[in-house]
């Protein structure tokens, strides 16, 4: 008895002593930094490891080896989009050049490959639909490419023309037509037949995103696979193939054009493919490099022991530079940037190639469209993918003013997509034929369908249903306070039309309220889901592009989108376009907000016709104007909010309403172009323990000592009444 007597206490006292270990123990895991170093402003730094861990991990053998891997090299581009020429940030095709000479000179073995959309993009490649790039690539000498989404741009004959002036591989696993691979799937490149191990197996894939990321009927009767599978399938072909040969094959690359989005299916982004492959029993023991292109992302790291990854950003900003010392799995991923080749010394016959580019484009595109732009016209991608821009609405403006005389019938409502307008036009500068197709670079034409109300409602929560845009871990606001979309191609710009949205709802829910404009009396009427309408937008998206598949059906063609915007150019009074991110059509605005105070929600008041900035004005006061009945309102699209059972609560906050964090991370910018970090980096995940032990720890002490007391009292007093 004496002894559980003696027991008793110290179990009940374990509690506290456990405690202090949960506080002392309890801490958030050491993050491994896995991100990408930013692209180096300064020649000095142009070859600076990607990360610590990873440069330390490949130096100093800290990852698992492999015997008789001889040194590599490995030089890479992805989303050039035919930036032949060099300019600020952009290193050109001539310098390019230059670089690979320079690497090669000292390592022959050197691989030199591209990740897709390597032709699009700019007009000065576009007026030869990214022949004559192909022609400079042929003479820079590359081993081999992946097929981009915008390689099929200029059409599927035209992509397949690329393998006939490319004298290296165009690869793509996963592109079938008809049943069978519409480009080669992979190549064995040998680059010295003397050094046993060096072959480099390379694999191309390309994003299934294609399917709405170019022009549908520019990929009709293509099939895109599943990118995991596809190049799971060839590794094991290839490996099947070898042993058969008595061959070993230890250097695996693969082109993957696929990128790290987040509005990507996570099966469908390179990071996934390049963490399945780390699991990937058939490649333990080789090298695996994933160079991956599509998401314009700077991003290094790795996966695994064996799997590195790379990815340059977009435009030439960047060479991507990947280095394998002797009997190592994981490379040292690295990018050179423009500003560190600066004084490289051009590649003189590539040179004299982007030369005579040059001046037959500058002759083509020199006609003055208009002397002078009062304003400038805002194309930046990380605007016109997440907002209404100006150039949004001018471009919108004169697809609007051609649908109202250039169609069988009047059009009421104008859109297009922010992805389809690539460049800004500057102020106080003429505005020329070059200008103009720098902005609207795919040669869409203009299209009319007609499309029902609810057509309309639906394509417009596909626009407003992005993700919202985050940094450095908290959500971006616009200047009235509203979180930012993440950029989507697919996002619209509006002419005829005002929808009203809140990002702080769920997508389904974001849209608030659509209006038309009645093209008769210039009035904005509420949008008649029953009613048809008649749509003026670009071929692409009246033909399902971009994932708007609510659209389509008969159309009636107009001319060349290019063609009506610059006769819209010529003419149109441009000082009333003055505000960059206008916010008057495609209207962030959060569903509580009573700018009046009256009681009433703005976006109610909006709805009834009465004034949201006069606190006398609100539905049911005498100062509500009254509105024209069309007989149709019970089929309008007015969507109910939450909590709105009289005029008083029409304000109430609804649900899963977003709480902005009290910091600096408000934009405001109205008149500005907003900064984004285009060049987003992935990190992995960090592992953390729960974390219990931190602030609250006194907390736990106290409770667990108290307890311990209280029950060893207890138990002194039960031992006494015994």
């Amino acid at each position: 008895m004496k002894k559980k007597k003696l027991l008793l206490p110290i179990l009940l006292l374990a509690p506290a002593f456990l405690a202090s270990q949960v506080a002392a123990d309890e801490q958030t895991a050491p993050e491994t930094n896995l991100e990408a170093a930013a692209a180096s402003t300064n020649a000095t730094d142009a070859a600076t490891p990607a990360s610590t861990e990873a440069n330390t991990a490949t130096s100093e053998g800290a990852t698992e080896s492999s015997a008789d891997l001889p040194e590599a090299n490995i030089l890479h581009t992805n989303d050039v989009h035919g930036r032949i020429v060099e300019e600020k940030g952009v290193i050109g095709d001539a310098k390019l050049a230059a670089v690979i000479d320079e690497e090669r000179a000292k390592n022959p073995s050197t691989l030199v490959v591209d990740a897709g959309d390597a032709f699009q993009g700019l007009p000065i490649s576009n007026s030869s639909k990214g022949e004559e790039r192909a022609k400079i690539l042929n003479e820079i000498g590359y081993d081999a490419m992946a097929v981009g989404n915008h390689e099929f741009d200029f059409g599927l004959d035209e992509a397949k023309k690329y393998k006939e002036i490319l004298n290296f591989p165009l690869l793509s696993s996963n592109t079938y037509i008809n049943g069978a691979r519409l480009f080669e799937a992979s190549t064995i490149v040998d680059k010295d037949k003397n050094v046993v191990g060096d072959e480099f197996v390379v694999i191309g894939v390309t994003t299934p995103e294609t399917a709405t990321k170019t022009h549908p009927k520019n990929v009709q009767g293509v099939t895109f696979t599943d990118p995991i599978s596809e190049v799971n399938k060839v590794i094991d072909e290839i490996e099947a193939r070898a042993t058969a040969e008595g061959k070993t094959y230890k250097n695996y690359v693969v082109l993957a054009h696929l990128g790290v989005d987040t509005t990507t299916p996570i099966e469908w982004r390179g990071s996934t493919l390049a963490e399945e492959l780390s699991k990937n029993s058939k490649l333990k023991g080789k090298r695996v490099t994933v160079i991956d292109g599509h998401s314009h992302t700077v991003q290094s790291t790795t996966y695994g022991e064996n799997v590195t990854y790379n990815q340059t950003g977009s435009y030439l900003n960047n060479i991507g530079k990947i280095t394998y010392q002797a009997n190592q799995l994981l490379g040292n991923p690295q990018q050179i940037s423009a500003a560190s080749t600066k004084n490289v010394v051009p590649n003189a016959k590539v040179a004299a190639m982007v030369q005579k580019i040059k001046e037959q484009y500058d002759a083509e595109n020199a006609k003055i469209v208009r002397d002078n732009s009062p304003v400038e016209l805002n194309g930046q991608r990380e605007n016109v993918r997440v907002r209404e821009t100006n150039l949004g609405n001018v471009v919108a403006d004169a697809l609007y003013e051609y649908g109202q005389t250039g169609f069988s019938h009047k059009t009421d409502l104008a859109v297009t997509n922010g992805g389809g307008l690539r460049e800004t036009i500057a102020k106080d500068k003429p505005i020329t034929k070059g200008s103009v197709i720098a902005v609207l670079p795919f040669g869409n034409t203009i299209s009319q369908i007609k499309v029902s109300g609810q057509n309309i409602a639906d394509m417009f929560a596909k626009s407003l249903g992005s993700i919202l845009q985050e940094k450095d871990g908290k959500t971006v606001l616009d200047e009235n306070g509203q979180p930012l979309l993440e950029p989507s191609g697919g996002f619209l710009q509006v002419s005829g039309a005002k929808v009203y949205y809140d990002t702080t709802l769920p997508a389904e829910k974001r849209v608030l309220y659509i209006e038309i404009k009645n093209p008769e009396t210039g009035q904005y009427e509420p949008l008649n889901l029953a009613k048809d309408y008649y749509l003026t937008t670009n071929d692409f998206l009246a033909a399902g592009g971009d994932g708007y598949t609510m659209l389509g059906g008969a159309r009636e063609e107009g001319p060349s989108m290019d063609v009506a915007f610059a006769d819209y150019l010529a003419k149109a009074d441009l000082t009333a376009y003055a505000t960059i991110n206008p916010n008057s059509r495609t209207i962030s605005i959060s569903a509580s907000k009573d700018t009046d105070g009256d009681g009433v929600a703005d976006i109610e008041e909006i709805k009834q016709g009465t004034d949201p900035a006069n606190p006398k004005s609100y539905p049911g006061s005498n100062n509500q104007p009254v509105i024209p009945s069309t007989g149709e309102m019970d089929q309008t699209y007015i969507p109910a909010l939450v909590g709105t059972n009289s005029p008083n609560q029409l304000a109430s906050q609804p649900k899963n309403t977003f709480t902005s964090a009290k910091d600096d991370t408000q934009i405001k910018a109205n008149n500005h172009h907003l900064s984004f970090t285009s060049a987003k980096t992935f990190k992995p995940a960090a592992a953390s323990l729960p974390e219990t032990g931190t602030a609250d720890s006194p907390a736990i002490y106290m409770l667990a000592l108290l307890t311990s007391i209280l029950a060893f009292f207890g138990l002194k007093k039960k031992e006494e009444n015994e």
